[in-house]
């Protein structure tokens, strides 16, 4: 699984990022919180990732910080 992503941000949509990381973009569904601190187009960028593999989809949520993840897997936990 992963747990982070390092690259540059390639575009945005209402709540996730493509990160192009050496050529191939991922997307990461991110908070509001985490979207208003992303950097522009074009710059590098590094977020800590949550994987959800589910039966017809895997999802990437992404974090600014390890601190957020933490908080979003014990939410899931619940």
């Amino acid at each position: 699984m992963s747990g982070k992503l390092k690259g540059v941000v390639d575009s945005f949509g209402d709540d996730w990022v493509i990160v192009d990381v050496g050529g191939v973009g991922y997307q990461v569904h991110c908070s509001s919180r985490t979207m208003g601190s992303l950097p522009q187009v074009g710059e590098a960028v590094s977020l800590s990732i949550e994987t959800h593999v589910r039966e017809t989809e895997i999802r990437l949520f992404g974090f600014s910080s390890d601190n957020e993840r933490d908080w979003f897997r014990l939410l899931q936990s619940v």
